[in-house]
C-alpha cells in the first residue's frame, strides 16, 4: 500500500467505518501514520467490549476514558469535514445485571457524549469545516440530563449541512438559525420544543428531516417550505400532527392515532401511511402527483374514505394489522369496489395479509361485483390466508375476471397451510385463468419469501 499515490492513500483511510481501523494502519506504516491526521471523516465508537471493561471491576481501572479517547482523536485531526461518535448499543450479550447498573448508576456521565461540558472542549477548535455530524449518546446516562449541545452546535459550525442527533434529552434554549443545514435527524430523543417552532424557526431550508420516536411533543406542526424528504415515526402520539410543506416530495408517516392529522403536502410522489385508526380531525389535501401509496391501518375502510381524489395513484399497498376470518361479523371492511373507487387508476396493487383476510371476507358476503371493473390494473400481489379453499379459490378467480388487463398475479400462501391444500390451490387457479403469468410462494410472519417451482413443494431463491 506503501507504493499508492498519497491521494489514493488517503481515500482509503476516509472510508474506513471506525477509529479502530484507522489506529490499526497507523501502527502498520509511517506514511499512513502521517496521512491519517489529514482525514476528512471520522468515526469513534464505544464498541460493546470496551463498555463491557469499563464496567467491569477487574478491567475498569486499566481502560482509557472514552471521552479522552474521542478529544484526542478529534483535535489531532486538522481536516475534518465529518464526524460521528456514539456508543454500540448493550442488548443482546450484555448482562441484564450489568446494564441495569448503569441506570441506577445514571448520574455517570464517562459516556454522556451530549455533554456540553465534553463537547465543547473540542467542538470549536474543529468546527469551521465541519458539514457533518452524528452522535449517538449512551441513553442510561443521558435521559435524565437535558442538553444544550444544540445551542453549542449552532454557535460554532456555520457550515453544518447534516446534523444526526440520537439517544439524548435535547433543549432548544439558545438554539440560533442554521441557514445551511439541509439534514436533520433526531432519533430516540426528548425533545422541549413541543410545537416544533425552534425546528421550523432555525432550521428553514431542510430538506431532509427524519423524526423517529422523539419525545417531548404535544402538537408539533412541520412548516417547512424546502423539505423534500420526511420520515416521522411517531409511535407516542403528540395530540395533533400538521404537515405543512408545499414542496414535499417523499413522506413516511407512522403514527398510533392522533386525535388530528393535517397533511397539506400537495407535491407528494410517494407516502407510506401507517395509522391505527382515522383521526377525528383528518384533513389531506388533494395530491397533484401521488404515484405510490401505502397504508397500513386497522380501519382501512373510514381512512379510504377520508382520502381525497387520487387518480394518480399507479402503485397501491396495503395492510392491516388484524386479520378478519371468514363468517366474523362485518364492521366497516374495505371492499374492492371501494379500492376501484378510490384509486382508478393502479396498475401494481400490493395486499399484505390482513388487507387481503379483509377483501376477501367481504367479497365472501356479497361477492364482488363492478360496473366497469379495474381496467388499469396489470399487476397483483398478494399474501393470502387462506381460510377456506374453495373461497379464496373463488376471490382469486373473480378478481382475474373483473380486471381485464390483469396479467401477472403473484400468489404467496401461508408457510403453516397444508401442503396439499396449496397444491390443489395452485393447481385450480392456474386452470381457471390460463391467461394470466402466475408467480406462486409462501409467506410467514418473520420469515423472508420463498418461491414454489411449478407449484410444487421445492423451493427456489428468496423473494425479496
Amino acid at each position: 500500500m506503501d507504493n499508492l499515490p498519497p491521494p489514493v492513500q488517503l481515500e482509503i483511510l476516509n472510508r474506513l467505518n471506525e477509529s479502530a481501523d484507522l489506529a490499526r494502519c497507523r501502527m502498520a506504516s509511517k506514511t499512513l501514520n502521517a496521512l491519517s491526521f489529514e482525514v476528512r471523516t471520522l468515526n469513534i465508537f464505544c464498541s460493546f467490549q470496551r463498555w463491557y471493561k469499563s464496567r467491569a471491576p477487574e478491567t475498569k481501572s486499566q481502560m482509557t476514558p472514552f471521552k479522552l479517547i474521542v478529544e484526542k482523536l478529534l483535535l489531532s485531526s486538522k481536516n475534518l469535514e465529518s464526524i460521528s461518535i456514539g456508543v454500540e448499543k448493550p442488548w443482546g450479550d450484555a448482562s441484564d445485571e450489568v446494564f441495569t447498573d448503569d441506570f441506577s448508576n445514571r448520574y455517570e456521565d464517562d459516556l454522556y457524549l451530549s455533554d456540553v461540558d465534553f463537547v465543547s472542549g473540542w467542538l470549536p477548535k474543529i468546527a469551521g469545516r465541519l458539514k457533518s455530524i452524528t452522535i449517538g449518546d449512551y441513553w442510561p446516562q443521558s435521559s435524565s440530563r437535558k442538553s444544550k449541545i444544540l445551542s453549542l452546535i449552532s454557535s460554532c459550525c456555520n457550515h453544518l449541512v447534516e446534523l444526526d442527533m440520537g439517544s439524548a434529552c435535547l433543549s432548544v434554549e439558545g438554539l440560533k438559525p442554521m441557514l445551511m443545514l439541509t439534514n436533520l435527524t433526531l432519533e430516540f430523543v426528548k425533545l422541549d420544543d413541543k410545537d416544533l417552532n425552534k425546528v421550523n424557526e432555525c432550521f428553514p431550508f431542510l430538506q431532509v428531516l427524519n423524526l423517529i420516536v422523539v419525545g417531548g411533543l404535544r402538537e408539533p406542526k412541520v412548516n417547512l417550505l424546502h423539505l423534500k424528504t420526511c420520515k416521522w415515526y411517531a409511535f407516542k402520539d403528540p395530540f395533533s400532527l400538521t404537515i405543512n410543506t408545499p414542496n414535499l416530495v417523499e413522506l413516511d408517516l407512522r403514527c398510533v392515532k392522533p386525535r388530528s392529522l393535517i397533511l397539506k403536502a400537495p407535491l407528494l410522489s410517494t407516502l407510506h401511511l401507517s395509522i391505527e385508526k382515522a383521526s377525528k380531525v383528518f384533513e389531506v389535501e388533494k395530491f397533484l402527483s401521488l404515484k405510490y401509496l401505502h397504508i397500513e391501518s386497522s380501519d382501512l375502510s373510514n381512512l379510504i374514505k377520508l382520502f381525497p381524489e387520487c387518480k394518480t395513484v399507479e402503485d397501491l399497498e396495503l395492510d392491516s394489522p388484524k386479520w378478519v376470518e371468514l363468517g366474523s361479523v362485518l364492521r366497516e371492511n374495505v371492499n374492492f369496489e371501494k379500492l376501484m373507487s378510490a384509486f382508478p387508476n393502479v396498475s401494481c396493487l400490493v395486499l399484505r395479509p390482513g388487507a387481503w383476510s379483509e377483501l376477501e371476507t367481504c367479497f365472501l358476503v356479497g361477492g364482488l361485483e363492478a360496473r366497469n371493473g379495474w381496467k388499469t390494473l396489470k399487476q397483483l400481489v398478494a399474501h393470502l390466508v387462506v381460510y377456506e379453499l374453495e373461497t379464496t379459490r373463488s376471490f382469486i378467480s373473480s378478481i382475474s375476471e373483473q380486471c381485464t388487463s390483469l396479467s401477472d398475479m403473484t400468489m404467496l400462501v401461508h408457510r403453516d397451510i397444508a401442503c396439499n391444500v396449496r397444491n390443489h390451490l395452485i393447481i385450480s387457479c392456474m386452470g381457471d385463468c390460463p391467461r394470466i403469468r402466475w408467480r406462486w410462494g409462501m409467506w410467514k410472519e418473520e420469515e423472508k419469501d420463498t418461491w414454489i417451482c411449478d407449484g410444487m413443494c421445492s423451493y427456489n431463491a428468496a423473494y425479496q
